[in-house]
């Protein structure tokens, strides 16, 4: 499967993130899929924690500019995962 970019899934609208996350209801490789991402899921999560650390230290304000739109779009492909998890868990019930 095809992985992201954190500045592919914030160029594109969410519904084009998911689908190209989200196999079709019923597909055979959703599991692998839902393995890929969970685990995107924790990198996602550690990146935040990591980028917000930066934050509490950085002194310069442009950088400081760079990381809020780092933790942004970390934050928008969290939630882009979180639904897709979501939606895959109401299909497969």
């Amino acid at each position: 499967m095809p992985m992201q970019s954190v500045i592919e899934t914030v160029m594109q609208p969410a519904s084009a993130a998911l689908e190209a996350w989200w196999p079709a209801p019923g597909a055979d490789h959703w599991d692998a899929s839902r393995d890929a991402l969970t685990a995107e899921q924790l990198e996602v999560s550690g990146a935040i924690a990591g980028t917000v650390a930066r934050m509490g230290a950085e002194l310069d304000a442009d950088l400081l500019d760079d990381l809020t739109d780092e933790v942004a779009g970390l934050l928008a492909r969290a939630e882009e995962i979180r639904l897709a998890l979501a939606l895959a868990a109401r299909v497969t019930r």
